[in-house]
């Protein structure tokens, strides 16, 4: 849908305004914020896909996972409050929204108007601020969606000057580091417990856009272990194999994984884990990883 032929509340930002909004949220949370962060990867992605010539999406957009787009009230000046929507249109649609207005009265009435959202599709509302996830329910459900569930996750986050600074322990022998190579997608895909129909593109296209990291057992060369560089340039999609779990290998990973994208780019790596995941948070927290906010993630029903 072309929006700027319509009359619907959302205006989209240019790549350039998306940058200016980028540098608002840098300079009013610093570089921790995942709003941020979600606006530093959608960046990042949009030089790659450039870079491959994958810049403008085709009808049969393979890469249509690793595109979000940004708006914000259509009679409003972002630059005031930083509101904004990002709506990712998908297999499933998925929304993020923020403002740093006191009523957020802006947002609010982004989300109340737009014709853009398809509440009755069953999208999932992510990285939603405790501060108004009732409004937002109450919002979903004036719009005749309900609620699937609420997912209550904890954000942690690794400065980027200690990730920098992360010793790194050896492999036991018979193991090797490497990056995930293609072949081993529909692997990944299978055992990922988030696949859906379709998500094998996602796993293809991370593993030719973003950082990765498997472990291998030799000599076979037998992928054992793997983990991500997920949407907010952060970490995601760890898994172990069961024959080599208890063996450190998650803890290695993670470990491996945010000094390689500590020294690569100049960004604090993250992950968000449900707040009852204690296994992950300890893992997290022993490498050097801080609790930060807590937030909700909602999954409404597709109505038929």
């Amino acid at each position: 849908m072309d929006v700027e032929k319509t009359d619907d509340i959302l205006r989209p930002l240019t790549f350039e305004e998306v940058d200016e909004l980028f540098e608002l949220y840098k300079n009013k949370y610093g570089k921790h914020n995942f709003h941020y962060l979600l606006m530093y990867n959608q960046c990042k992605w949009h030089r790659q896909l450039e870079e491959i010539g994958a810049g403008r999406a085709p009808k049969d957009d393979k890469w249509v996972s690793f595109r979000k787009s940004f708006y914000t009230h259509r009679n409003c000046d972002f630059r005031k409050y930083g509101t904004y929507v990002s709506l990712h249109f998908d297999l499933m649609q998925s929304i993020s929204f923020h403002s740093w207005e006191p009523d957020f009265k802006e947002l609010f009435e982004c989300l109340n108007k737009t014709k853009l959202i398809d509440w009755k599709s069953g999208p999932l509302i992510t990285n939603v601020d405790l501060i108004y996830c009732e409004q937002i329910k109450e919002i979903a459900n004036s719009k005749g969606a309900t609620v699937k569930r609420a997912r209550t996750c904890q954000a942690l986050v690794l400065p980027h000057e200690k990730a920098l600074k992360l010793q790194l322990q050896s492999l036991p022998i018979g193991y090797k580091f490497d990056k995930l190579r293609l072949e081993h997608a529909a692997l990944i895909h299978e055992i990922w417990v988030n696949n859906k129909e379709g998500s094998l593109e996602y796993i293809k296209g991370l593993i030719k856009v973003n950082k990765t990291l498997g472990i291998y057992e030799e000599p076979n060369n037998e992928l054992v272990a793997w983990i991500f560089q997920n949407d907010f340039s952060g970490l995601g999609i760890l898994q172990v194999m069961p024959k080599q779990q208890r063996q450190g290998f998650g803890s290695l990973l993670a470990s491996y994984l945010s000094k390689k994208i500590a020294d690569s780019e100049e960004v604090a790596v993250t992950a968000w884990i449900l707040t009852e995941n204690f296994k992950s948070e300890g893992l997290l927290t022993k490498i050097g990883f801080e609790k930060t906010v807590i937030n909700e993630w909602i999954q409404l029903n597709k109505s038929v």
